[in-house]
């Protein structure tokens, strides 16, 4: 009898064990964030993480993630989140949506791995905290050519916008444009505009007047952010310079100018724009053979660089959900991703491993971007940094004026900016 017990114990024992590894479903970690290009590669990478923490992982991708976070719809259900403006994220946390990423990263591994601006722009200043980690970058600061034009021209190397602009005088006449500078874009018009402003006070005014301006602590109206302004007009109102002239400007959606860049019929040999041009060149040229790209040319910032990016979040504090943000922010992170022909991930961790690239375009781009990093001179893109409706409604205004108008306007239109901060 006491046998027949102790079996009966032991196979309710196995069962118990049979069931319990049979029936156990490990618990999903939840990210959400927005739409991007090659999402399909994130999450493979996604993918080789659930593998290796043996850890169900989900991506779920929203039009607007910071509204659906407020909102609440589904946020119970996010773990972490990719937000694109570090606005946001300061936003959602001190409004008590997020957790602080002390939770996850010891702070030498912060300072070790981020620029400091990184770290400040996702910082409260309000409670301290620092609520998100830059997840990966894009660079806006470049200048991309036709190459064989560029060859003809002799294959210039601009050490300073100055020596631009004096190149560019000395080498235009009626019919041949350098410029391609279309920037319409429907109801957001002058967003280019204001990468190439954001350009030249980083470049050429320095990191600390930059910093000043995104915070709105000094006015439109300060001299070294006129003579930003009147910089851009140096190039812009060159005659003969711009393809279409200057009116074409704001009139010509500005994807255009790709198209027309690589075009043997059109003269124009260079286009001020950021990474997002590499999307829009014809499917039948190729990067290095038929277009190419250096960075904007400063003397006293030689690696200053203006860019986007994402952040990433975390909404639980599970320890699976800190297990998974602690491998999306590591060294090794993006192997996959980087290693693809047509691979654009650039991480901010200036200490991740980039010996796997395999396009020159991304190397070049992540050298670039590293050099910044590594002397805290990447900035973020201040019109995304300044309150909304200044950055995304009354810049781009004044710099469609400017363009329109010229620098016989410039005092109204700084006065115009200077009275809605």
């Amino acid at each position: 009898m006491e046998l027949n017990k102790y079996l009966i114990f032991i196979i309710f024992i196995l069962v118990t064990v049979i069931f319990s590894i049979f029936g156990y479903s490990p618990e999903e970690v939840v990210i959400a964030g927005p739409y991007f290009p090659q999402i399909e590669y994130f999450e493979n990478e996604l993918d080789l993480i659930s593998a290796d923490l043996n850890i169900k992982i989900k991506y779920v991708p929203y039009s607007d993630i910071e509204t659906e976070i407020i909102e609440g719809n589904n946020s119970d259900n996010f773990d972490l989140a990719i937000i694109p403006n570090p606005q946001g994220v300061v936003n959602l946390g001190e409004r008590g949506y997020l957790y602080p990423i002390s939770i996850a990263l010891e702070k030498e591994i912060i300072e070790n791995n981020y620029s400091r601006h990184l770290q400040e722009i996702t910082t409260s200043d309000v409670d301290g905290e620092t609520y998100g980690v830059l997840f990966r970058l894009i660079p806006n600061s470049l200048i991309w050519y036709d190459v064989e034009k560029y060859n003809q021209l002799g294959s210039p190397k601009f050490e300073s916008f100055h020596e631009m602009v004096l190149f560019t005088e000395a080498n235009v006449y009626e019919d041949s444009p350098l410029w391609c500078l279309d920037i319409e874009s429907g109801a957001s018009t002058g967003w280019i505009a204001t990468n190439w402003l954001e350009d030249i006070i980083l470049h050429e005014q320095g990191p600390t007047v930059y910093d000043e301006w995104f915070q709105q602590k000094i006015s439109p109206q300060n001299d070294e952010i006129k003579q930003s302004i009147s910089n851009i007009g140096e190039l812009i109102f060159i005659k003969d310079a711009i393809y279409g002239g200057n009116e074409r400007i704001i009139n010509k959606e500005f994807r255009n100018n790709f198209r027309n860049l690589v075009d043997s019929n059109n003269k124009c040999v260079f286009s001020w724009s950021g990474h997002f041009a590499g999307m829009y060149f014809p499917d039948d040229k190729n990067y290095g053979s038929d277009y190419d790209f250096f960075k904007f040319p400063s003397a006293e910032n030689k690696n200053a660089m203006v860019g986007i990016g994402d952040s990433l979040v975390i909404l639980s504090s599970k320890r699976d959900s800190i297990n998974v943000f602690n491998s999306l922010t590591s060294n090794s992170f993006g192997q996959d991703w980087i290693s693809q022909q047509d691979g654009m991930f650039i991480s901010a961790n200036k200490n991740s491993n980039i010996n796997k690239i395999n396009s020159p375009m991304l190397l070049k781009e992540t050298l670039i971007v590293r050099d910044a990093l590594n002397e805290d001179l990447f900035r973020y893109d201040a019109s995304e940094l300044m309150e909304r409706r200044i950055g995304a409604d009354y810049l781009l205004l004044a710099l469609r004026e400017y363009i329109s108008y010229g620098n016989l306007y410039i005092n109204l239109i700084t006065q115009e900016l200077d009275s809605q901060y």
